[in-house]
C-alpha cells in the first residue's frame, strides 16, 4: 500500500516519495500507460534556454525535492540548456509507467520537438548517467545522444536483481588529449557524493520529529504542493510523512553507520569534500566547477530550506563561499558558452 512505497523511497528519495501520501487514493493505475511523448507535452514547468540540438526538446521527469533530480536540474541550469519538467506522482507513478523495467526518476527524455513519437527518441536513466552522457555531447557535438546511450549500459545484478551503470562517470571523448589524473579526481568525488554525502541527508533532515516537521513544510513550499493538493491532502503530507520520515530516519543511522550526533556525520562529509575535493581553489574543478561540484551542489541544494542545511552553514566554514560561487555560477549559467553551434 502507500505506506510500503512511502517507505520503499527512504535514503536519498525519501523526501520526494513522501509527498505522494495524500494522493495515493486517487492515483490512476489501470488501462495502458500513457507513452513518454504524452507527458512531454504537459510539463509543470518550461525552463528557456538554449538547445542541445536543433529542434531537439529535453523533458525532465522528477520530484521536486529528490537530491538527485536536484543534482540533473543543477547541471541543466549551468550548461544553459532549454528543458521542460513533468512531476512525477510518487505512489503511482503514472508519469513513468511506460517504461516497464524502471521505475526511478530522475529521467531525461528526449524527442524532436513538435514530432510525433517515433525512432528519434532518447531516454536516458540515472542522475550521473544524464550528466556524463549530456556533458559528452556538449564536449564532442559530432556525438549524437543516441549515440552516447550505448555507451551506458545497465547492468542487472545477480544479488537482489538491482541495475547498476558501471560507465555513469566517464565522459566520452574518443581522440581528445585528456588529463587522466584530472578525470579520476572528477569521477571519484562524483562517487563520493551519491555513494557517501547522500546517505547524510534523511537522518539529519528528520533528526527530530519537529525537524521532520519543519522540513516537510519547506517541501511543502519547494515543491508548490498548494497547487496539486487540497488543504486537507498537504496536511496528510505534512503530519503523516514527517512521522514515518522520523522512524525511518533512525533506520538510516544505523544501516550507514553514521555518528549518534548525525550532524557530526554531515560536518565531516562536508569538510572532507571542501577540505580534501575543493581546497584552496574557487571550486573543486578549479576556476569553473566540474561535474563533482555541480553533484555536491544539487544535492545540497535539496535539503536548502531545513534546520540540518542552516547548521551546517554555520559550522562549516568553508561552504558558505563555496556554495555562494556555485549559485552565482548555476544562476547565471556560466556553462551555457560551451554550448558551441546549439540551436
Amino acid at each position: 500500500g502507500w505506506l510500503k512505497t512511502l517507505l520503499l523511497g527512504t535514503g536519498a528519495t525519501a523526501t520526494a516519495s513522501a509527498a505522494g501520501l495524500a494522493v495515493w487514493y486517487r492515483s490512476l493505475t489501470s488501462g495502458e500507460p500513457l507513452p513518454p511523448s504524452h507527458w512531454a507535452r504537459q510539463p509543470i514547468r518550461q525552463i528557456s534556454g538554449r538547445s542541445l540540438d536543433k529542434d531537439l526538446q529535453l523533458t525532465l521527469f522528477q520530484y521536486q525535492t529528490c537530491p538527485f533530480c536536484c543534482k540533473v536540474r543543477a547541471y541543466l541550469d549551468y550548461s544553459g540548456l532549454a528543458y521542460n519538467i513533468v512531476e512525477v506522482n510518487s505512489v503511482s507513478r503514472q508519469q513513468i509507467r511506460w517504461m516497464t523495467d524502471y521505475r526511478k526518476v530522475p529521467v531525461l527524455y528526449a524527442a524532436p520537438a513538435n514530432s510525433p513519437a517515433g525512432g528519434d527518441e532518447v531516454v536516458l536513466k540515472d542522475s550521473s548517467v544524464i550528466m556524463s552522457a549530456l556533458e559528452s555531447r556538449i564536449r564532442d557535438p559530432s556525438q549524437s545522444l543516441a549515440q552516447l546511450r550505448l555507451c551506458y549500459p545497465g547492468i542487472v545484478g545477480e544479488e537482489g536483481g538491482k541495475l547498476t551503470y558501471p560507465n555513469r562517470y566517464f565522459v566520452m571523448q574518443p581522440g581528445q588529449k585528456l588529463d587522466e589524473s584530472k578525470l579520476r579526481e572528477e569521477q571519484k568525488w562524483r562517487q563520493w557524493v551519491d555513494d557517501v554525502f547522500v546517505h547524510t541527508i534523511s537522518p539529519n533532515i528528520y533528526r527530530t520529529l519537529p525537524e521532520a516537521l519543519d522540513s516537510f513544510r519547506w517541501f511543502d513550499k519547494a515543491g508548490d504542493w498548494e497547487k496539486c493538493f487540497t488543504p486537507a491532502e498537504r496536511a496528510l503530507v505534512i503530519y503523516t510523512g514527517a512521522a514515518v520520515m522520523r522512524l525511518v530516519s533512525m533506520r538510516l543511522r544505523s544501516k550507514y553507520n553514521l555518528h549518534r550526533d548525525v550532524r557530526k556525520s554531515l560536518y565531516n562529509e562536508l569538510d572532507a569534500f571542501l577540505l580534501n575535493g575543493v581546497g584552496k581553489r574557487r571550486f573543486r574543478g578549479g576556476d569553473r566547477p566540474d561535474l563533482s561540484d555541480l553533484s555536491m551542489y544539487g544535492v545540497l541544494t535539496a535539503m536548502e530550506g531545513t534546520a540540518a542545511f542552516s547548521d551546517a552553514m554555520d559550522n562549516c566554514p568553508k561552504l558558505r563561499p563555496w556554495f555562494g560561487r556555485m549559485r552565482a555560477a548555476v544562476a547565471a549559467r556560466e556553462g551555457g558558452g560551451r554550448l558551441a553551434g546549439a540551436a
